[in-house]
């Protein structure tokens, strides 16, 4: 019998997943135990997938509580909270009260996070079992640790050779055979980001080869790739003498093809050609080797030797396998040779740095967490909980599932605990998410390395119970019909297995409002282009919204499938004069504007560079210089002086001299009045993004250039929510929201699946436990077809969730816009994970649509807030205003005071890591290898920090005797923030240390006694105050 602790919510869009967490999180705090209730909330852990969801998940239970404090019933819960608690209403409304005021009190005590906070949490907790210093510092992108572990690696290359730099430079060659780059740099960038991927630690946990050892399997693989090659050549010649021998020839076989694959394909240099044809497989499988219009002598000698035949494709298969296998694991030979080295570099940064990245943390504490008892773990992390409340479990990964096994199986002896997940929405493999994981559930997936597997898989399935939520309380009935109908037909797309998560997916629609509309039409033929017709769709069905159906821009949301259309989708509509709202459509760097001005900054950096120079030219053809050719304005770019009288030509006086002197941020205002760029909402966001930089990290060109080509790809123009405008995103940014209007556009072609997978290799290459191989057809042909084939299918799902989270954001009306159908269809057509194909296999004819389109919205959209509008600012050249006496640097030692104030600045910064006397090499290293400091910093550094640290007034606030905070932000009542240099800590008593690189200022004791008085009213009792000017002591 069943304790049903263990609840397993099955749902699908719109259904209310978030808000039954919400009331069971609810129902077990005024439930409480037979201690109380007061903060019984304590004892229960929400987790949520973003910190956005956790946000308003927190924000959502104290709304309830308040409106029950005030014994209102919001969204008619109350009759179910008396149902679920046994408590009478006026209990309800009493318990809330006091709950609600004590979270307020306590509120860090509101154990509702990510999971990747509580994954932190339990990290830290066992940092000394898996060997980590207790105060590591934490790496949340994983880019800041890749890029110098690469340029290490580089930096090991021989100019005599070796393995290394063969295996490195092989590498390059064959990324750049494979047509991806030819940066090594950025190759390797790119495949360092394989070792923190949760689906791949299991493979290169494994044992990896050595340099030297690839090298040694590659030439034992291309030896058998010869001997391979003379058996296919030898299988030709057997099947030539056979076909003479009885007389076959072309006619014999249907289109001849059988006789042209053994007498001609096979004897091709590409193995590719090898592969039979689909059309020829299908011919055999068929038993169609003939026409049927052949003679019967033709029949008869294809019929008598019909064995003979087979078993020549037999032995050509036989031999493909290993061939193909073999070819795969060559393309990436090289990958797998710096493989080991790359993360023996990563190992040694980390360490060196004292660095962790949150991407590792699952790995790292599997193998101790699932081997202690919860009681355990509890003890660690200083917390025990009754009761998990796990919010999208269909994206939770496996690892972290597993992480939480011994916690959840102890406390579902004691309480209740669920899980809410919807597996069609199911759309971050990428990040490791496991749909099948919650497809299998009570039972454990992959649970074969568990040791107490089976004693956890009992605890679940004797307290399990599932419950599907089959209500949609989001959309109207119309889309909700579609939608069940269209999600029914397309399963079939799938395979047997994977069906089984779209099994329940037909959603009650009775309750729901009536009306709704969908829409569905395809565009493009030969003629034109699909894109910009599509465009012109969604521009006209936007205008046609406003004008006739009374929506606002605001209740209008347009989802793509990829930042590249998202982009392409916002600047369109701007263009079309559609105030839009997009953090990845409006990105300053698809701005011509903004890449004017950068290419004017690399340019500035170095004049002989010539991507630079062929950008400014072709900015200005198209906005000065129209009246030449594009092609003889680039001849200009590989001469500098010919390039600056160009510029001279189009009135620009670019002396280099001159611009080079200003700060940062007022030469991007200078290069905005030279190149005359129109300084629209682009430019000035981008004005703001250079101020920002200046403010924190001074104004040298080559140090933002480089930070600039980290961030480019993340910086946007930030418009109000409130502004009255469309919004453009991504599919992914879109789920878990919910839009009156939803338009669908594209066909989602520029997006590639995944390219590369891991596979285990052990049964068919001894020395090689994992490789990753290349994702194309020929994979069907080796010893890896089953992983290749389940990779196909993971795809499709992804691609049809995906899908489906999008059809399922409506309220009120949904629009479809993609690419028509070619004019010959494929047999495997509808199963390719493009939108078309999707389409195509719901319905052959086009347009669909459902519902009245004159249907208006449930509410008339008024528009408070109207868009914003930039306006040019004129910007006057301060040059031909103040001239500057040239003998200014004898007023001001101008160059020594910037000097002085850097210095100041990498002083606060070092002090501010040493946390003991001991840290200072690990500190100063880590700040040289980070470019924070030159080596003349760097020795001055080395020489200075230890005489400061062993000063007497220093020495005794460095020692491990003290908690420690540095840097740390204290923000007062009215809004301001302090942040002293130093605190130490014992217990409730402190010390507060500021250090003065200058000369001795009033100002500086007022400020510190108000840091002191800002500690004193939180509380803290202030032994002291010291302030430490860094000249004294080190002239002393």
């Amino acid at each position: 019998m069943s304790s049903s602790n263990f609840t397993i919510y099955r749902s699908s869009a719109g259904s209310g997943k978030t808000y039954t967490l919400a009331l069971s999180y609810l129902a077990l705090s005024l439930k409480g135990d037979d201690f109380g209730y007061t903060d019984y909330y304590r004892k229960i852990l929400a987790i949520t997938f973003t910190n956005k969801a956790a946000a308003e998940m927190k924000d959502r239970v104290l709304f309830y509580f308040d409106e029950l404090a005030h014994e209102r019933d919001a969204d008619n819960i109350l009759d179910w909270l008396t149902e679920e608690t046994d408590l009478t209403k006026t209990e309800i409304f009493k318990r809330s009260k006091i709950i609600h005021q004590y979270i307020l009190h306590h509120y860090s005590d509101l154990s509702i996070s990510t999971i990747d906070k509580f994954t932190y949490t339990i990290f830290r907790t066992f940092a000394r079992d898996l060997g980590l210093s207790h105060n590591f510092d934490l790496e949340m992108d994983d880019y800041k640790i890749i890029q110098p572990v690469v340029a290490l690696l580089l930096g090991k290359l021989e100019k005599s050779g070796g393995d290394l730099t063969n295996a490195l430079v092989n590498f390059a060659l064959q990324k750049a055979e494979d047509g991806k780059s030819s940066n090594i740099e950025h190759d390797l960038q790119e495949f360092a980001q394989q070792l923190f991927t949760e689906n791949a630690v299991d493979f290169i946990a494994r044992k990896s080869l050595s340099v030297k050892q690839c090298m040694q399997l590659k030439d034992n693989l291309y030896k058998r790739q010869q001997q391979i090659t003379q058996q296919v050549q030898k299988l030709s010649q057997k099947a030539t003498q056979f076909f003479n021998k009885y007389g076959f020839t072309k006619a014999h076989f249907n289109n001849g093809t059988f006789y042209k694959h053994f007498t001609e394909n096979i004897l091709n240099k590409d193995a590719k050609k090898w592969i039979p044809s689909d059309a020829l497989l299908g011919y055999i499988r068929n038993n169609e080797w003939y026409a049927k219009s052949k003679l019967d002598d033709i029949k008869a000698l294809v019929d008598l030797h019909k064995q003979d035949l087979q078993q020549f494709m037999y032995d050509l298969t036989t031999l493909l396998k290993p061939y193909l296998s073999n070819k795969a694991v060559l393309q990436n030979i090289y990958s797998i040779a710096v493989l080991n080295e790359l993360i023996q570099e990563v190992n040694t940064y980390k360490k060196t740095q004292n660095i962790q990245q949150i991407s590792t943390f699952n790995k790292q504490i599997h193998h101790i967490v699932v081997a202690q008892p919860s009681a355990f773990i509890y003890e660690r992390i200083g917390e025990r909980y009754n009761h998990f409340l796990i919010d999208e479990f269909q994206d939770t990964s496996l690892l972290q599932w597993q992480n939480m096994l011994p916690l959840i199986t102890d406390a579902i002896d004691y309480g209740k605990s669920l899980v809410v997940g919807d597996g069609k929405q199911s759309i971050y493999r990428w990040r490791a998410g496991d749909v099948e994981q919650f497809l299998q559930l009570p039972t454990i997936f992959k649970a074969e390395k568990l040791a107490f597997n089976s004693d956890w898989e009992r605890k679940l399935t004797f307290h399990a119970t599932t419950k599907n939520l089959q209500k949609n309380f989001r959309s109207k009935q119309e889309i909700i019909k579609f939608n069940n109908i269209f999600f029914e037909q397309l399963k079939s797309l799938l395979s047997v297995d994977l069906q089984a998560i779209y099994k329940a997916q037909k959603q009650a629609f009775q309750h729901a409002e009536k009306g709704g509309y969908v829409e569905i039409d395809l565009f493009g033929d030969n003629a034109n282009d699909a894109k910009e017709l599509i465009l012109e769709k969604t521009l006209s069905t936007i205008k046609k919204l406003i004008k006739e159906n009374n929506y606002a821009l605001r209740d209008i949301a347009i989802l793509c499938n990829s930042r590249k259309s998202v982009a392409l989708t916002a600047q369109y509509l701007a263009k079309n004069e559609i105030d839009v709202i997009s953090n990845e459509g409006l990105l300053l760097y698809s701005s011509e504007e903004v890449k004017a001005l950068v290419a004017a900054l690399y340019y500035l950096q170095n004049q002989n560079d010539k991507v630079a120079k062929a950008s400014i030219i072709s900015f200005l053809h198209q906005n000065v210089l129209k009246a030449k050719t594009l092609h003889e304005l680039h001849d200009c770019v590989h001469q500098s002086q010919s390039f600056l009288a160009l510029l001279k030509s189009a009135g620009i006086d670019f002396s280099i001299a001159k611009l080079t002197e200003l700060p940062l941020f007022e030469l991007c205002q200078q290069l905005i009045r030279k190149l005359k760029i129109n300084e629209d909402i682009y430019a000035q966001f981008f004005l703001d993004v250079v101020l920002k930089y200046t403010e924190q990290n001074g104004s040298g060109i080559a140090e933002f250039l480089l930070w600039w080509e980290e961030v480019k790809t993340k910086e946007a123009i930030v418009v109000p929510k409130e502004t009255n405008a469309a919004q453009i995103m991504t599919i992914h940014k879109a789920k878990g929201l919910a839009f009156n209007v939803v338009i669908i556009p594209f066909n989602w072609e520029d997006v590639s699946n995944k390219n590369e997978i891991w596979v285990d290799s052990r049964k068919h290459y001894q020395q090689l436990e994992s490789v990753l191989i290349n994702i194309s057809k020929t994979l069907k042909w080796t010893h890896f077809s089953a992983e290749y084939k389940k990779e196909k299918e993971l795809s499709l799902l992804d691609n049809l969730n995906k899908l489906y989270v999008a059809m399922t954001r409506p309220k009120e009306r949904l629009y479809i816009f993609s690419k028509s159908f070619p004019n010959k269809i494929a047999d495997d057509f509808d199963s390719k994970g493009k939108l078309h194909h999707f389409l195509h296999n719901f319905s052959k004819s086009y347009p669909i649509i459902k519902g009245d389109d004159k249907e208006l919205p449930k509410q008339e959209s008024k528009v408070k807030h109207h868009s914003f509008v930039v306006k040019n600012q004129s910007k006057n050249n301060w040059q031909e205003v103040i001239s500057l006496k040239h003998s200014a640097e004898k007023v001001w030692d101008i160059e020594k005071q910037q000097e002085s104030v850097q210095w100041g600045k990498l002083l606060h910064l070092a002090l501010a890591q040493i946390k003991k006397v001991t840290d200072v090499n690990q500190v100063v290293e880590g700040l040289f290898v980070k470019g924070k400091c030159d080596k003349k910093q760097f020795n001055k550094l080395k020489k200075q920090l230890p005489v400061l640290l062993e000063s007497e007034q220093i020495a005794q606030y460095f020692t491990p005797n003290w908690q420690v905070k540095t840097e740390k932000e204290i923000l007062i009542e009215s809004g301001e923030t302090y942040i002293p240099d130093r605190i130490v800590f014992d217990r409730n008593k402190v010390i507060i240390i500021d250090y003065k690189t200058g000369d001795e200022e009033p100002r500086h004791k007022t400020q510190i006694n108000n840091y002191a008085n800002t500690l004193k009213k939180m509380g803290y009792e202030v032994l002291d105050t010291e302030l430490i000017y860094t000249k004294d002591i080190l002239k002393s």
